[in-house]
Order: structure tokens, then sequence, then C-alpha cells
């Protein structure tokens, strides 16, 4: 006994959870004829599926992550048969059989082409009439055309014009995330985009669309992109002129801070010269940067163009690449924090290692101890003044390490609530929100009736 699994050829290499419609008949062999197929909806899947016409549901494609995860799902959707994909292959895979005859000598699928099928002609119309019980495959292949022709002659017009028109609006909707997708995998271009968050987004937006289980976070995510792209460009005039002044901003704020820390801030009676030096050194960058600002002030123009441009993919991608331009703007901040960090690290081990100098003590590698060491004169003469040198400052640099320790830290506290954000809205549970509103509406308006 064989199984023989009739699947339109264009199923073959669908990736998309679907579920299949068709019949079952069970003679010498085990028969399955998939003739139809619709979207699977994951917050609707029960054992009840329905019918269409005269099909019934026989199983459906699955992405093989979501088999993995729910182990049990065959069974629970009441399954005959399940197609698994996954980004590597090029085509599906039989994953379950629900009917497994003890003697089973193979399993056959047939692939065929649907269209071709329908639009077949038989001079005798009586043999559509005929059983199909002989088990042979001139009776599969009756049986199959009668289940065809059965499908076109439901379908309406209306309905196909219905899903000519939603496959087009697909396609438009598409558009935009299939350029970025063709522009991001550019070799050139991946090289620069590949650190980015717009890229790193991009990559568990397309994994989360692959699986299918959060459609309605994808549309909610598209909706709010395009709106923001509406107020953006019809309230913020000129959009460029925005960006321009957020940065210089910025800038002056930086001033500002420097200002501050040029005299005794909070009472700290900083180093003089130590102090002006880094006050010269910080001031000079943030002077390099404004120039930087005003050369490329026409390309930063354009950036909330592109932000703007980006709602078409969706709010998600938005708040991606505001992260990335709140990085580069905050680059010079970053740069000091470098500088003052490593000076700090350096200082600090400098005295570290100088305190045990003077107290006549030393660190014995091979044994990994500390131990007393006499030390010549001239040694204890060196280290006592470098010790005290570094140690009068230590404050100094102690100051500006902790004052753009705290820039960073703000940076990074805005980075991740950015962050926050975008994954809430990609993978928050808006299917079972959704359910539970309609639930509680449902109640008030019995009570009220």
């Amino acid at each position: 006994m064989s199984i023989k699994i009739y699947l339109p050829i264009d199923y073959f290499t669908l990736k998309k959870p679907t579920n299949l419609y068709g019949q079952v008949q069970i003679n010498e062999d085990v028969v399955y004829y998939v003739v139809d197929a619709v979207d699977f909806d994951f917050n609707t899947a029960s054992m009840e599926h329905g019918t269409i016409s005269n099909l019934r549901f026989l199983g459906s494609i699955l992405c093989s992550d979501t088999c993995a995860e729910k182990p049990n799902i065959y069974h629970q959707l009441d399954m005959r048969i399940c197609f698994t994909y996954d980004k590597k292959e090029p085509n599906i895979s039989l994953g379950y059989i629900g009917i497994t005859p003890e003697h089973l000598k193979q399993i056959k699928i047939i692939l065929y082409h649907k269209k071709k099928v329908q639009d077949l002609f038989v001079n005798d119309e009586s043999t559509l009439d005929q059983p199909s019980g002989g088990g042979g495959s001139d009776c599969d292949f009756l049986e199959l055309f009668r289940l065809a022709q059965s499908e076109v002659a439901i379908h309406k017009p209306k309905n196909r014009a219905l899903k000519s028109g939603l496959h087009l609006l697909l396609l438009v909707a598409d558009a935009p995330i299939q350029l970025f997708k063709y522009t991001a995998e550019n070799v050139f271009i991946n090289n620069i985009m590949g650190h980015t968050t717009v890229y790193k987004h991009f990559k568990e937006w397309q994994s989360t669309c692959d699986k299918g289980n959060r459609m309605k976070n994808i549309v909610l995510d598209r909706v709010l992109g395009i709106l923001l792209m509406v107020v953006m460009f019809s309230l913020v005039t000129p959009p460029g002129d925005f960006l321009i002044q957020i940065s210089h901003g910025i800038i002056n704020q930086l001033y500002s801070l420097l200002n501050v820390l040029e005299g005794s801030p909070i009472g700290l009676k900083l180093n003089i010269h130590l102090n002006n030096f880094f006050l010269d050194c910080f001031k000079y960058h943030i002077q390099l940067w404004s120039m930087f600002l005003d050369l490329i002030e026409p390309i930063v123009r354009q950036v909330f163009l592109a932000i703007g441009v980006f709602g078409c993919l969706g709010f998600t991608f938005q708040i991606a690449l505001l992260a990335d331009l709140i990085s580069i703007v905050s680059l010079h901040s970053h740069c000091f924090h470098i500088y003052t960090k490593v000076l700090y690290k350096v200082e600090k081990k400098g005295l570290s290692v100088l305190w045990q100098v003077v107290r006549g003590n030393r660190y014995n590698i091979l044994k990994g101890r500390i131990e007393a060491h006499n030390y010549m004169d001239r040694q204890l003469y060196l280290a006592t003044i470098f010790f005290s040198a570094i140690l009068f400052l230590f404050p100094t640099t102690l100051v500006y390490y902790v004052v753009f320790a705290f820039l960073k830290s703000l940076t990074h506290a805005t980075l991740a609530i950015f962050e926050f954000f975008r994954r809430k809205l990609l993978f928050f549970p808006l299917e079972v929100c959704l359910k539970w509103l309609r639930n509680e509406l449902h109640e008030i308006g019995k009570r009220l009736s």
C-alpha cells in the first residue's frame, strides 16, 4: 500500500503559512488531492476549519520553526498532512502524515499544474461520473480533474477581481520593503549598513514576516509609519532645518557644559593646567564637529526626508533610523568619553603600582603575590614624585570621566528606550489584546441589551 499526494506545483515553492483543502480517498492506496489553499490564520486556528465548497481541510504548510515550537500542532488542528518550509531549502517538504498504513511501500508526491488541469476538456462528460474507486492512476486523475473543475465552478468573477485587487495591493505594499532588501543586500552597501540598527531591525522584521504569526503587528507598524510620514511632511516646515537646529543645539549645550567645568564645578578645585588642556582639546573637537556639520548640511537636510520615507517600511524602521541618527550626532561625546576613560584607567593603574613602590612592596609575577622589596633611594624618590603628581591630577581626570560617562549613559538609555519600543511594537501580543477587547465589548453589548 502506498500514499499519493497530488499537489499543485505552485504550492511546492510556497513559503508562507497556508491551509490546504481537497479530498482524501482510501482504497488500494491512500490518495490526497490538494486542490485549493487559503492563508493560515494563527489567531483563528482551531479544530473547526470549515470547508470550501465540497473540499475538506487536509492540513497546512507551516514554517519549520513553528512546528518545532509547537510539536502537537498537527493533532491540535486535526491535520492529515503537513508540509514545512525554511529559508535554506527552495521548496517545501513533507513533515507529517496522519494516516500511515501498516505495510507502507512508498510515498509519492505528484506535482500538477492546476491551471492546465482546470482547462482540460473531456469529450465524454459521463467519465466524470464514473466511480474513482479503481485505485489506478487514471481514476486518480479523473477524480483530481473533477475536483478541479468543481472548484472553477464555485469561483465567481467578483471573487477573482477581489483577489486580483488584493494581489495588486499586496505588490504595491511590498514594493518598498523589496527595494530596501535589494539595496541592503548589495555587497558594497552591506559592508556599511551591516552594523546599523536599521539593518539589524530589518533582519528581525523579515524573520517575523517569514514566521507569519505577527501579521497584525506588521500591518499596524506600516500604518503608523505612513501616518507619521504624513504628519512630518505636513507639520514640520521645512523639515531639514529641524535636524540642523537640533545638532547645533547639542553643540551649544556641550559648550555650556565645558564652560561650567572651566571654573570650580560644585566647589571642586581642579588642576588649572590639566583643566585648560582638557578644555582646549574638547573645544577643538567640538569646533571640528561643528565645521563637519556645516560641510554636510545639505546631506543632513535630506536625512529628515529619509526618516519620513522610511514610513513606507514601517514605524519601527523610523525608530531604528532615528537611533542610528542619535548615535551619529552623539559621536563627539562618545569620543570624549573614550579619551577620559583611557586617561582615567592609566592614572588609576599608575597610582596602584606606585603605591606599592612607595610602601616598599612589589608584585611577584611568578608567585602571584605582593612581597617586600628593597628599592634604591633614587627609585623611591622618582616613584614618590610621580605618585604625588598623578595623585593631584587624578581628581580633575575623574571629574571629566564621570561627566562624559554620564553623557554616554544618557545616550545609551535613550537608545535602549527606542529599542524597547521598537521590539514591543513588533512582538507585542496585539492579537490577544484585540480578542480580549472584542470579548469585553461583546459582554457590554449583552448587558446593555
